[in-house]
């Protein structure tokens, strides 16, 4: 009989301790803001691959996007806790970082850089030297015109051997097509424009990492007290979005459509030529040794010594304190 009541009674604490563990709410997502560098281009279409598959929300985060206005207004933006994650030229994100900004890089977008020239074909531009005494367009406080002197000097010619000429940035193209410039400096990714412009087959380039300028391009940041306070979150936002990146290498179509859904202005075909060449940068040999978004610690430092030769910096810096791969997700780059 004591067994009975016994029985009875943990019957009835387990009943109500299931009433009570069904009465709690569930968890609710995190909601987070991801400031763009720029508005949405074929770059961005990864995150919207992961919204789709339900990346994000296996990982407990409500993401919303917002479009950005340039990678210096991003790191602005964040630092200023106005957005939780930013995508941000590095170079950028460090001169920031020199003069005060609560920064830090936790993954790389661009695991290669995509800073680059490009020019007509006849323009007879087959190497760094035989730019001096050309006439290249570039909008003023454009990353290129600081990485500019790092590639003269290391291909041995005075960097006062070109002179730059002052464009919009909706300007370039026209300008080379033009012929009143020789050339102009631009994103690898911007090449479907070009040949838009300029004729398809006519275009030449040269990509600054592929002629001794090896550094990094844009990169995820967060606030340092994000890092600090909820590195979960962090964690699982990289996580999500890398997941993203992988899948968008064999489902490039996929990536573009789901941005398209929730996007207007798409040019499809030119944003999957674009899309292209985008993976180029991203899927690398370094990110397919390390992972996707993994900070190679003397690639940083490498690119910080740029950055601090180049640009208008002004506290030194420490490559170690700028970056951090503790948040890493660990996730292998597609083959």
């Amino acid at each position: 009989m004591n067994f009975l009541r016994r029985l009875k009674r943990s019957a009835l604490a387990m009943s109500a301790g299931l009433c009570f563990a069904f009465s709690v709410p569930a968890q609710a997502a995190d909601d987070v803001t991801l400031q763009l560098n720029w508005f949405h281009l074929a770059d961005h279409s990864p995150f919207y691959l992961a919204m789709e598959k339900g990346y994000f929300a296996e990982e407990d985060i409500n993401l919303t996007i917002v479009r950005g206005q340039g990678s210096g207004d991003t790191a602005k933006m964040v630092d200023l806790k106005r957005a939780d994650f930013g995508i941000s030229d590095t170079p950028t994100v460090l001169t920031a970082i020199s003069k005060g900004a609560q920064l830090l890089v936790v993954g790389i977008v661009f695991d290669k850089a995509a800073n680059n020239l490009f020019f007509y074909k006849d323009a007879n531009i087959n190497k760094v030297a035989d730019l001096a005494g050309r006439k290249i367009a570039a909008p003023p406080g454009d990353s290129h015109r600081f990485l500019w002197p790092s590639l003269a000097q290391t291909h041995g010619i005075d960097p006062e051997s070109v002179t730059l000429v002052n464009v919009k940035p909706e300007g370039k193209q026209g300008i080379v097509a033009a012929r009143n410039v020789d050339a102009a400096f631009d994103l690898y990714t911007s090449f479907p424009i070009w040949e838009k412009v300029l004729g398809e087959g006519k275009v030449g380039n040269l990509l600054f990492a592929d002629h001794g300028v090896s550094l990094y391009g844009h990169g995820y940041i967060v606030h340092r007290d994000l890092a600090r306070d909820n590195p979960d979150l962090v964690k699982r936002f990289l996580r999500a979005t890398y997941k993203g990146w992988r899948d968008t290498f064999n489902e490039r179509e996929a990536a573009i459509d789901a941005m398209m859904k929730q996007v207007d202005g798409i040019d499809r075909a030119a944003y999957l030529a674009n899309l292209d060449l985008v993976l180029d940068l991203v899927i690398t040999e370094r990110s397919r040794e390390h992972g996707l978004g993994w900070i190679v610690p003397d690639l940083m430092a490498k690119t910080l010594e740029i950055t601090e030769r180049c640009a208008k910096t002004e506290n030194k810096l420490e490559s170690a304190s700028v970056f951090s791969n503790y948040f890493d997700a660990k996730v292998p780059a597609p083959n």
